[in-house]
């Protein structure tokens, strides 16, 4: 029988969209083996983010502390020495003064003498004296309170020493570059979801397409079924009813054609039936040909003209015993 081109070309269909789905699908899959890889990076890169933040974190309370400690130690520097430079100046007021005071009496005293009054010269000198111990007091006061200032820097410079940010930066720089590479992985895994994401939609469309051309494959094969089981019945009923008055050489007509029915003389019961041929009687060139056993089955069925006498057939009863193909309806 002659191909149904409407059901090959539904075939080829059906076929290129089963093997357009199955590309997407395998494209699915290698997506989502890779998406797997990107995701243990991804998350090795997040442990080593979170590792670098807590290494950070203590470098920073580190600091911190040390600032704490730092200016704890300065402040205590800056009181003593505000404390002790506001009583140096007022003692150096003070000092100031009794050297006045002091010069003052030793002039006075020079001058008693020099005047003669003698008896006055020693308590101007005794006077000067005291107003020089007093300033020799003073100034040793405020060497104390200068020597007081400049030992509490020594300590701050010694318990408190300038501090540095460099394991704090190595840290954060640390930190800064872990984060980058997470970022990084982040940003390929999602990339990737999105393309499996794409490649999984794709694969339902095809998959839903593949249905459809699959499903309207199905119904016009039953549909071709079904008309050639009807023409292959019509044509079995014809040669049925051609029995009914079989006898050597009967005339009779199948598919519209003169049909010529012989009887077998091999005593196997069966009988030849041909149609459609250029004799009139209906063999001849490019005949049909039947057969019909003793129990009235069809067991072969070839119609007129065809273009294959050995494979173009209706039924073939050699089918099975010698290979050849036959149409299944």
């Amino acid at each position: 029988m002659p191909r149904n081109p409407e059901l090959d070309r539904l075939k080829t269909k059906q076929q290129s969209l089963f093997e357009q789905k199955q590309a997407a699908f395998q494209r699915f899959k290698d997506l989502q083996e890779r998406i797997n890889t990107a995701h243990d990076i991804m998350q090795s890169a997040w442990d080593e983010r979170v590792r670098a933040r807590e290494c950070m974190n203590r470098e920073f309370e580190a600091r911190q502390s040390a600032y704490s400690h730092h200016d704890s130690v300065w402040d205590e520097y800056g009181r003593i020495r505000d404390y002790n430079n506001s009583r140096i100046e007022l003692l150096k007021c003070e000092a100031d003064a009794e050297h006045r005071a002091m010069q003052d009496c030793f002039e006075q005293a020079s001058n008693a003498y020099q005047c003669g009054d003698k008896s006055e010269a020693p308590y101007y000198s005794q006077q000067g004296h005291e107003h020089k111990d007093r300033r020799d007091a003073l100034n040793a006061e405020i060497s104390e309170l200068a020597r007081e200032v400049k030992q509490a820097k020594a300590n701050a410079e010694a318990s408190a020493p300038r501090i540095s940010s460099y394991a704090f930066d190595s840290a954060k720089s640390a930190f800064e570059s872990a984060k980058a590479r997470h970022e990084s992985a982040q940003a390929d895994f999602k990339r990737l979801k999105a393309q499996r994401d794409s490649a999984k939609a794709e694969f339902d469309r095809l998959q839903a397409q593949f249905k459809q051309a699959q499903a309207a494959f199905n119904r016009k094969l039953e549909e071709v079924k079904s008309e050639r089981t009807a023409k292959k019945q019509q044509a079995v009923d014809k040669v049925n009813m051609a029995l009914i008055k079989s006898n050597a050489h009967y005339l009779g007509t199948i598919f519209g054609h003169n049909a010529k029915i012989v009887p077998r003389k091999d005593s196997s019961g069966k009988i030849d039936v041909y149609f459609g041929g250029l004799n009139t009687s209906g063999d001849g060139i490019g005949h049909g040909h039947a057969t019909i056993d003793r129990n009235g089955n069809v067991t072969y069925l070839r119609d007129a003209w065809v273009t294959d006498k050995k494979r173009d057939y209706l039924i073939d009863e050699n089918a099975d015993r010698f290979g050849g193909e036959t149409h299944k309806f």
